[in-house]
């Protein structure tokens, strides 16, 4: 008799864990205070953990995966948000695992922070808008402005006057930066 071969189909993923339904459904008290990690976010060095605050059961819809809404005080990469974040449209992901309670002063003893980047407040224009505005206006060398919507999970922000930026932007057409080099091998 020969073994069956399993042949999956389709897309694939790399969560690994429990839906945040099948956690808190188990737990007494809905496991409010208790702490959690996204497998997903454990790639960075810097801390990555939440603190459950309150649970609330939503209502099941036939067809659709079990959800909850879960109010979590939540660190990323090294820094606690001010602000308590609603979990909800992610909570379906079969990617959430509960931290032990020996476990927890190992995320909460890690004291990595990410460290701040500062973005230039002006960057070139790519080269065919380049071009057209250099016809336009005659200026020789015409730059944009920078917007940037500062969020709590963003860890960035625009230069001051005078200040000098950690990351530089272009719009260049020349030599690919280091991190995307081989996407262009036997190309350029």
């Amino acid at each position: 008799m020969s073994q069956k071969v399993i042949q999956y189909i389709g897309r694939t993923t790399d969560f690994r864990g429990n839906t945040l339904w099948e956690l808190v459904a188990n737990l007494p008290n809905w496991g409010v205070g208790r702490m959690l990690i996204r497998n997903m976010f454990q790639r960075y060095p810097e801390p990555c953990f939440m603190r459950i605050l309150k649970v609330q059961a939503v209502d099941e819809k036939p067809g659709e995966e079990r959800k909850v809404r879960v109010t979590v005080e939540k660190t990323w990469r090294g820094v606690t948000q001010p602000k308590p974040v609603e979990i909800y449209s992610t909570s379906y992901k079969a990617d959430y695992e509960l931290v032990p309670v020996e476990e927890e002063q190992k995320f909460l003893k890690n004291t990595k922070k990410v460290g701040e980047v500062i973005l230039p407040n002006k960057i070139e224009f790519p080269p065919l808008l380049r071009e057209y505005i250099r016809e336009e206006t005659g200026e020789s060398n015409p730059l944009m402005n920078v917007h940037f919507k500062k969020t709590y999970n963003k860890q960035a922000r625009i230069a001051a006057e005078g200040e000098q930026p950690t990351v530089q932007l272009g719009m260049s057409l020349s030599k690919p930066p280091e991190v995307s080099a081989k996407l262009y091998e036997g190309l350029l």
